[in-house]
C-alpha cells in the first residue's frame, strides 16, 4: 500500500484555498486548521478562516479570527474591513465604523471600506454620512456598481427620485445584469407614475434571475395599484412557489384587493380571502422559522389593508385580527415598545405628538392642521412627526408652527425620535393608509395614544386607547364599531379653514351641454356596484342630465369602473358614455372649478364626502346624501345637519333618487337650498369649539 503523502504547510494551505473556492467549506476549514498546527501565525490562513466563518454566519468566530490577523499585522487592510463587516452583522455598529475608518487610514483610496462605512451609517440613520461614503467610493471607483445602487436607494428615501434614477441607470450601465438595480429603478418609476416603465424594469430583473422574489413582489404591487388584482395575486403566488416562507410575498398577497369591484359576490370573496391570508401568515409565524428583523420589517412595510375598508361593511373584527398580526410581528422586533408607559404625575406642560404620512396639501392636513396650530401653547408643546419625504407649502407651514418637527421615512428613526421626546399624548391622524404608520401604531410610544378620522376606520390596535370623532357623525350605538374608546368632539369634530375661492381655475371641458350636471366628487373605489343603479334611476326620471366623475388614479381603474356601469346601462338600452364625463385628475384650483361648473353633488354611499363636501358647500352646491350606519358614511350628513338642511338628506336609496330628481327638475327648490347654504355655510368653517373641547378632554380627563 502507498503511504499517505505528508503535505507541506504551503501545499496544505493551497489545497484549503482550492476547496474554499469550490465551496467545500468543511474540507477547507479542516485543511486551514492543519496549516495552523504547523504555523500558528499563518496570517492568510487566519484571515481566510475568518472569511469562511462569516460565510457560514458564525460572526462571533469570524470576529476572533480577524482580530487575531490584525494582532499579527496591524496594517492588514482587508482584516480591518472584514472585522467591520462581522461587527456590523453582530449589531456593533460603532465598533464597525472604527474598523472601516482604520482601513481608510491605512489606504484612503480603499473603496470597499468607504462603501461598507456607508452601509453602517445607513443602518444608524445617518443618511448624509451614508451618501458621502457612497459618493467617495464611486469617486475612487466609478464602476463600483453596489455603491451606485445604494446611493440611489438613499436618494430615493430623500425624495430625490430623478437623481436616484440616474444612480440605478449607472449601476445597470456598469452591470446590465444587476437585478437589484433594475428592481429599484422600477420602484422609483412607479412612485413617479411611470407604471409601464416600472413594470418593464421588474420584468427585466425576473428575466435575468427568474427566482428573484423581490422583483416578483414589486411587480405584484405595481399591478395591484393599477387595478390588475388577479395578475398581482399571480405574481405573489409565483414568488411564494419559489420561496414558500417569504413573508413579504404572503403579506402582499393578503392585502391585494380589487380597486373596483365587479359585484357584491366579489366583495364577499375578497373579504374571506383576506381572512384566510391572516390565518396563513399566523401559521408561518407559529413555525420555528427564524425571520430576521429586515425580513419582518420588509413584510409589514410592504402594504396595508387599505382597500378592505372600502367594502361597505363592518370591519371591526377583521381590523382586530389584522392588528393582532401586525402586533405579533412588531413584538418580535420592538419588544421594548409593547410595554405600558406610566402617565407622569406632574407636568408643566403637555407634550403632544401628531403623526401622519400626509403633512402636505392633502385632505388629512386640511382637516387637522388647525388642531396642531391652534392648540393653547400655555398648556401644550406640539411635536410633529412626518413619516414621508414629500414637502410642499403645507408641510413648511406646519413645520414653522410646530414646537418640534421631525421628518423621516425610516421606521427605526421615527420610533427613536418619538421615544426620545418622552411624550404625554400621541395622536395618529390616519392609521390604515401608510405601512409605516401601521407599524408605529402597533407600538406603545406614549402613555396615551389616540386615533382620528383622518382615515375613518377603527385601528384594531391594543395600544391605541381613544378615537376622536364627531358628535354628529356618531350614534348612541357607535362604540360597538371601535376597538378604541370613542370620544366625540362638537360639530364635525374639526376646525376647517374656509376654502380659498380666489384660486379657482375653470376646467377645460369640451362639449359641455345645457343638461343638469350631477357631480360625484369621490374616488371611484368608493363607489360600490350595488349603488350603480342610482344613476340609471335618476336618468329615467330626468333624462336631460349628465353624470360627472373624477378619473381614477390610474387609467386602468377608470376603464374598469366605466365597463361595470356601462353593462348596467346597456341592459336598459342606454349608452352610459352619452350621459357621463370623467374629468382628469387635477390640482385644487381646477378641482374647485369643476365643482363650480356642476349643478348638484351626488354624495357616495357607505363612504361619504368630507373635504370634498365642505368645498362644495363653500361654492353653494346642493348635496344629496344618504347616511350609512358607520361614521365614514356620515360626513355629509353631519355637514348638512349643522346647516339645518335636512331636505337633501335621504333615508333610503329611493328617497335619494327622488331628492336628486327634485333638485334637477324644480329650480325653485334648488334655489331654496342654495340660498340656505349661502346664509349658513360660515357655521362650518374656522370653528374653534372642537379644538377647545379636545384640549379639555386631554387636560382634564385623560391626564
Amino acid at each position: 500500500m502507498n503511504k499517505k503523502k505528508n503535505l507541506t504547510t504551503k501545499e496544505t494551505f493551497t489545497l484549503a484555498v482550492q476547496n474554499h473556492q469550490k465551496n467545500n467549506l468543511q474540507v477547507a476549514e479542516k485543511l486551514y486548521k492543519e496549516t495552523l498546527k504547523t504555523n500558528p501565525n499563518h496570517i492568510e490562513t487566519i484571515f481566510l478562516l475568518g472569511s469562511l466563518s462569516a460565510q457560514t454566519n458564525n460572526f462571533d468566530k469570524a470576529k476572533k479570527f480577524f482580530q487575531k490577523a490584525i494582532q499579527i499585522n496591524p496594517n492588514h487592510i482587508n482584516a480591518h474591513n472584514n472585522l467591520g463587516n462581522a461587527l456590523k452583522e453582530l449589531g456593533e455598529y460603532r465598533k464597525a465604523i472604527g474598523c472601516y475608518e482604520k482601513a481608510i487610514q491605512i489606504n484612503p483610496n480603499y473603496a470597499k471600506a468607504h462603501y461598507n462605512l456607508g452601509i453602517v451609517f445607513k443602518e444608524l440613520g445617518e443618511q448624509k454620512k451614508a451618501i458621502d461614503c457612497y459618493q467617495k467610493a464611486i469617486q475612487i471607483n466609478p464602476n463600483h456598481v453596489n455603491a451606485h445602487n445604494n446611493l440611489g436607494m438613499e436618494l430615493k428615501e430623500l425624495g430625490e427620485y430623478r437623481k436616484a434614477i440616474g444612480c440605478y441607470e449607472k449601476a445597470i450601465q456598469v452591470n446590465p445584469n444587476h437585478v437589484e438595480a433594475h428592481n429599484n429603478l422600477g420602484i422609483v418609476l412607479n412612485e413617479l407614475g411611470e407604471h409601464q416603465k416600472a413594470i418593464s424594469c421588474c420584468e427585466k430583473a425576473i428575466q435575468i434571475q427568474p427566482n428573484y422574489v423581490n422583483a416578483r413582489n414589486n411587480l405584484g404591487l405595481i399591478l395591484s395599484e393599477l387595478g390588475e388584482h388577479q395578475k398581482a395575486i399571480s405574481c405573489c403566488e409565483k414568488a411564494i412557489h419559489i420561496e414558500p416562507n417569504n413573508l413579504t410575498s404572503h403579506w402582499l398577497s393578503m392585502n391585494t384587493f380589487p380597486i373596483i369591484y365587479e359585484n357584491l359576490k366579489e366583495i364577499n370573496h375578497y373579504r374571506k380571502r383576506f381572512e384566510n391570508g391572516i390565518k396563513k401568515i399566523n401559521q408561518l409565524l407559529d413555525t420555528q422559522l427564524q425571520y430576521t428583523k429586515k425580513q419582518l420589517i420588509n413584510a409589514i412595510n410592504s402594504s396595508t389593508n387599505f382597500y378592505l375598508h372600502y367594502q361597505g361593511g363592518d370591519v371591526l373584527e377583521l381590523q382586530k385580527h389584522y392588528a393582532h398580526l401586525v402586533e405579533r410581528v412588531t413584538q418580535k422586533i420592538y419588544q421594548e415598545f409593547h410595554k405600558e408607559i406610566k402617565i407622569k404625575q406632574s407636568i408643566a406642560f403637555i407634550k403632544i405628538g401628531f403623526i401622519s404620512s400626509f403633512f402636505t396639501n392633502h385632505s388629512v392636513s386640511k382637516m387637522y392642521k388647525n388642531l396642531i396650530q391652534k392648540l393653547d401653547q400655555k398648556f401644550f408643546k406640539r411635536f410633529v412627526y412626518y413619516a414621508d419625504n414629500k414637502f410642499d407649502h403645507i408641510t413648511n407651514e406646519i413645520k414653522q408652527d410646530a414646537d418640534h418637527f421631525f421628518s423621516h421615512t425610516d421606521v427605526d428613526q421615527l420610533i427613536n425620535q418619538i421615544s426620545k421626546d418622552n411624550l404625554d399624548v400621541l395622536l395618529y391622524l390616519d392609521i390604515g393608509m401608510s405601512p409605516r404608520i401601521q407599524i408605529l401604531s402597533s407600538l406603545r410610544l406614549a402613555p396615551i395614544q389616540c386615533n382620528t378620522y383622518g382615515h375613518p376606520v377603527t385601528s384594531g390596535f391594543k395600544n391605541i386607547d381613544y378615537y376622536f370623532s364627531s358628535e354628529l357623525m356618531e350614534s348612541q350605538n357607535s362604540q360597538k364599531h371601535y376597538s378604541e374608546k370613542l370620544i366625540s368632539l362638537p360639530g364635525i369634530g374639526i376646525n376647517y379653514d374656509s376654502p380659498n375661492l380666489s384660486i379657482i381655475k375653470k376646467p377645460n371641458i369640451l362639449n359641455k351641454s345645457n343638461a343638469t350636471i350631477f357631480l360625484n366628487l369621490q374616488s371611484l373605489f368608493k363607489l360600490l356596484p350595488q349603488d350603480d343603479h342610482i344613476y340609471l334611476d335618476i336618468l329615467k326620471k330626468h333624462s336631460n342630465c349628465c353624470f360627472w366623475f373624477l378619473q381614477g388614479e390610474k387609467n386602468s381603474i377608470t376603464s374598469i369602473f366605466k365597463e361595470r356601469i356601462s353593462k348596467l346601462f346597456q341592459k336598459e338600452g342606454r349608452a352610459f358614455e352619452k350621459y357621463s364625463y370623467f374629468h382628469p385628475r387635477c390640482g385644487s384650483e381646477e378641482f374647485l372649478g369643476l365643482i363650480e361648473e356642476s349643478d348638484i353633488i351626488l354624495d357616495s354611499f357607505n363612504w361619504s364626502g368630507g373635504n370634498t363636501s365642505l368645498e362644495a358647500i363653500s361654492l353653494n352646491k346642493p348635496i344629496v346624501t344618504c347616511p350609512s350606519g358607520f361614521m365614514r358614511g356620515r360626513y355629509t350628513y353631519a355637514i348638512l345637519k349643522i346647516l339645518d338642511i335636512e331636505e337633501t338628506i335621504a333615508s333610503s336609496k329611493k328617497e335619494y333618487i327622488e331628492i336628486a330628481v327634485k333638485l334637477a327638475g324644480d329650480i325653485n327648490f334648488r334655489n331654496f337650498i342654495v340660498n340656505k347654504i349661502k346664509e349658513r355655510k360660515n357655521k362650518l368653517f374656522n370653528d374653534d369649539k372642537p379644538v377647545r373641547f379636545f384640549e379639555d378632554v386631554i387636560r382634564k380627563k385623560l391626564l
